[in-house]
Formats: structure tokens, sequence, C-alpha cells
């Protein structure tokens, strides 16, 4: 049995970084996080997941991604479009009911939801 991220944590030691984030990657083998000013990365993992899935969705504004029939969500994350050029004071990620995330960009982000099975 494989090990699988569950969710992605990040530390940020400066709080001057406008576009922090952070999101598992799609095949659930790590993940990625980013502050220019420095950030400790933490990937919270398991190996007892049934029906892993990593699924995304990109939106702007308000953007929810649901796990398939019988998942559960395991974490949430959050890829903006263009880090560099606009600035998301309101950007958030989180978990919004136990089978979805919701993410909120105006500018634009991609959504993610680690969702699976613990057995």
């Amino acid at each position: 049995m494989s090990v699988q991220v569950l969710g992605c944590h990040a530390r940020h030691t400066n709080d001057d970084e406008k576009w922090p984030f952070n999101y598992p990657l799609v095949k659930g083998e790590s993940c990625h996080c980013y502050n220019y000013f420095g950030v400790i990365c933490v990937a919270s993992c398991a190996s007892n997941i049934r029906n892993y899935e990593v699924l995304h969705e990109f939106g702007t504004g308000e953007v929810r991604v649901t796990c398939s029939a019988g998942n559960f969500v395991l974490g949430c994350g959050i890829k903006p479009r263009n880090p560099s050029r606009d600035f998301e004071k309101w950007r958030t990620w989180a978990v919004k009911s136990i089978n979805s995330c919701e993410c909120y960009d105006y500018f634009g982000a991609t959504c993610f939801a680690v969702c699976g099975q613990i057995i």
C-alpha cells in the first residue's frame, strides 16, 4: 500500500508574502507550498486510504470541488492563477462539507480536494 498525501500545510516564516499558497500534487505524492520569504511545508500522509483521489477545479470567485460518490474530503488546497500579477487579500480555502472543499479568489485559482475513505 502506498503512502498518499491527505493535506498540505504551510507555516509561513514571514507574513509579508501577499500570495502564499499550498496544495497537493495531482497524484498525491507530495505538496507544493510557496512564500517568497520562506515557508515550512508539511504534508500529512497515510497509507490506509481507499478510493484515493485528488480533484481540482479552476474558477474565479468562489469555486467548490466535490469528492466522488462515497468518498470524504481529507484535505483542501489552492493554487492562484497568477500570484505575481493580482493581489487577492481575501483568498481562502477550506473544507466546506464532509465531501467538498471551497476556495475563493476573485482573480482565479485552482481549488484542490483530497478525497478518499480511511480503512
